[in-house]
């Protein structure tokens, strides 16, 4: 691909000074970096959005639910969610109630699911679904 000079109006010179500084040291060029980001925001990334319980990890940028209480997420909830920071993580260790409107569209919003100690319930006709997207450590009561 021809080297094209691409000028863009209003970008943030301290932040993309901060790009290129960490880009080097990663031996990467600020181009590689902005176009993964370009990609991941074509793709439904983050959008740029995130929350103070969202965390970065293994999966990128991608946001991560955390629960540590009680939390109920229906279909609805669920669909809300994606709309607002794209495809998402759940980690939790407290309980967690996956309402019976669960289906396997609103499932595939969600990356991975973590059970650390909790206890988290699911719909039995969407089980074996829930599964495969699961790392458990703690303990799954279908109902």
């Amino acid at each position: 691909m021809p080297r094209k000079t691409v000028a863009i109006r209003g970008l943030d010179t301290d932040l993309y000074h901060e790009v290129f500084s960490m880009a080097k040291k990663d031996g990467k060029r600020v181009a590689e970096v902005v176009n993964y980001a370009l990609r991941e925001f074509l793709n439904g990334g983050t959008n740029g959005k995130g929350g103070n319980n969202g965390t970065s990890g293994n999966d990128g940028n991608m946001f991560t639910l955390k629960n540590n209480g009680e939390i109920s997420l229906s279909n609805k909830d669920i669909i809300n969610i994606k709309k607002e920071v794209g495809k998402f993580n759940i980690e939790t260790s407290g309980r967690l109630t996956f309402e019976k409107d669960l289906n396997k569209e609103s499932l595939s919003s969600i990356n991975k699911i973590i059970i650390h100690d909790g206890i988290v319930e699911v719909p039995k006709n969407i089980y074996p679904q829930f599964l495969l997207r699961s790392e458990i450590y703690g303990k799954i009561e279908k109902y």
